[in-house]
Order: structure tokens, then C-alpha cells, then sequence
């Protein structure tokens, strides 16, 4: 019997299940499966495949964590088995650059100054920087759709339920889905800490 579940946002997968998804037949099985369960032969038709050739894939993606069984179901002398995928979102993170937050706000410090503006890169500003900035983040990111995901993969990878993504892109995507989730409070508080970043940097710039 069919049970619902719900999937979590993000999984994280191996490099062997990255790989997996370089198949465009995989990728498609998976794309199936995000919105309802199916079995090797419903599978098989829509791609006009071969069962046999359904088959091996669903082992593959099954071995990686990737798609998993639903249920299965009894039709007379058989029983079928229903597949779906466990989350919404896959993560490949094996080659993750570890990296510290202040490390990267004085990059965007020396950025700042390649394009010309007159600011001066130094671990002090740095840090500063860094308090002010996810002081105005954290009030418009939503806890479950964090930046974190794409520090995290450090450009290794997404395979979305929209097809593989650049992190820039799944960040912007997160950033506007959390704006509208914001009442209007929430959305004068940013404002008014925007205006304090804008500040800094404004002054940092001049000094």
C-alpha cells in the first residue's frame, strides 16, 4: 500500500551517484519519479525502453540512495514494485574547498577594490563586514533554505528537481522565495539593516 512521506529538501550523494546523473535515461527516471511513483514497466513505456533496460538503472539509482522503493503492489501472480525519490534536491559535496567566513569577506573586500572602489582590504574591515552582512542575511533567509547549501558544495554540483543548477542560481531562487515569505515587519527590519551595510561600506570607502 502507498504510503506518503515527505521528502526533505536536500540528500546528499556520492561521487559514484554524481556520476550516475550524467546519464540523460537517469536523469529522466528521475525526473519522473519527483511527482508520482511508478514501476519499471510504466517507466519503461514512457521512455519506450526496454524493461530490462528500466532495470538496470533503477538498480544503480536504488545502490546510490538516489530513488528508493515506495511500496509495492500484488497484481494476481505478481507483485510490483513502485518507485520515488526520497528528496527534492541532490548534493554532491566530495570536492567541497573548505574555506573561513572571514576569508571570504575580505576576498569580496579585494574584489571591491579590483572594480575600483577605494577600499581598503584588511582583516578588521573584514570582520566587521562579515557581522554586518549576516546581520541583514539572517533576516531574510529562511532557516530551512540556508546560503550555507551552496558554500557547502563549492561549485561541485546540484542535480535539482529542475535539472542540474548553478548554486548562484539556487541561492537567487531561495533569496526571492524568502522575500515573499517576509510580512511587512520583517521586510522594514531588512531595510533598515541594508541601510547600515550600505553604510559601512559607504564610510569604509571614504576613509
Amino acid at each position: 500500500m502507498e504510503t506518503e512521506t515527505k521528502k526533505p529538501h536536500i540528500k546528499e550523494i556520492t561521487r559514484s551517484g554524481f556520476k550516475l546523473l550524467e546519464d540523460e535515461t537517469r536523469r529522466r527516471i528521475v525526473f519522473m519519479l519527483r511527482d508520482e511513483s511508478l514501476n519499471v514497466k510504466e517507466i519503461a513505456k514512457r521512455l519506450q525502453l526496454t524493461p530490462q533496460n528500466i532495470y538496470h538503472h533503477v538498480n544503480k539509482l536504488q545502490e546510490e540512495g538516489i530513488i528508493q522503493l515506495n511500496y509495492e503492489q500484488r497484481k494476481r501472480h505478481l507483485v510490483e514494485s513502485y518507485y520515488s525519490v526520497p528528496a527534492d534536491t541532490y548534493l554532491y559535496t566530495d570536492d567541497r574547498i573548505t574555506e573561513t567566513s572571514t576569508r571570504r569577506y575580505l576576498d569580496l573586500l579585494f574584489g571591491l577594490q579590483e572594480l575600483g572602489i577605494p577600499i581598503k582590504p584588511n582583516l578588521e574591515t573584514a570582520v566587521l563586514l562579515e557581522g554586518i552582512q549576516e546581520d541583514y542575511q539572517n533576516s531574510i533567509n529562511d532557516p530551512e533554505n540556508t546560503y550555507e547549501v551552496c558554500e557547502k558544495c563549492s561549485y561541485s554540483g546540484f542535480f535539482m528537481k529542475l535539472g542540474p543548477m548553478n548554486p548562484l542560481m539556487l541561492n537567487r531562487i531561495y533569496w526571492y522565495a524568502n522575500l515573499i515569505r517576509m510580512n511587512d515587519s520583517e521586510f522594514e527590519e531588512s531595510i533598515e539593516k541594508m541601510r547600515r551595510l550600505r553604510s559601512f561600506l559607504r564610510e569604509e570607502a571614504t576613509k
